[in-house]
């Protein structure tokens, strides 16, 4: 269904094209969008990351057949074998499972090979599609953190769901 591997600097306008207000908001910067130059700025840091063993892991979220740019999933290494994740799908391929299958990988890879004990994943209360990704995935709701997650509007509250290595 889908495969994860790296951004190339050819992804730019399907990574633009997937992008919209949804997107913008979950992640934190509507009203704004996204450019070429900030999107092609941001695939060479990512890579950038990937050379120099940085924190965070930026996956493109392909179709398996076709090669197709459908999202992306992410890892940010925090303490102690804590890592966060986060995705996006493109807005012409939601509700497909996409993200779910891409969470399951990147999950997959974090236990296996990148010495990743816990992962976590925050989703804003409002995010009606996130929860069932989420669980797809694998992943266990464990709470509200109050006024945890900050973005355009400031602080809001998140819900935390969270994997182990041993959850099915």
């Amino acid at each position: 269904m889908v495969r994860l591997d790296s951004f190339t600097l050819e992804d730019v306008e399907a990574h633009l094209a997937g992008e919209d207000e949804e997107t913008a908001h979950r992640f934190g910067w509507w009203p704004k969008r996204s450019t070429p130059e900030t999107v092609a700025s941001a695939i060479r840091r990512w890579n950038d990351a990937w050379a120099t063993s940085g924190p965070t892991r930026v996956f493109a979220v392909r179709n398996a057949s076709t090669g197709q740019l459908m999202g992306h999933c992410e890892l940010r290494y925090k303490e102690a074998g804590i890592a966060h994740v986060s995705y996006s799908t493109g807005c012409a391929h939601r509700g497909r499972g996409y993200a779910s299958r891409a969470l399951r990988l990147l999950s997959a890879w974090a236990f296996r090979d990148a010495g990743v004990e816990r992962l976590e994943l925050y989703v804003e209360p409002d995010n009606a599609a996130s929860p069932s990704v989420a669980h797809n995935a694998g992943f266990q709701q464990e709470g509200l953190l109050r006024m945890q997650g900050r973005g355009g509007a400031g602080r809001h509250d998140m819900i935390l769901y969270a994997k182990l290595p041993t959850d099915p």
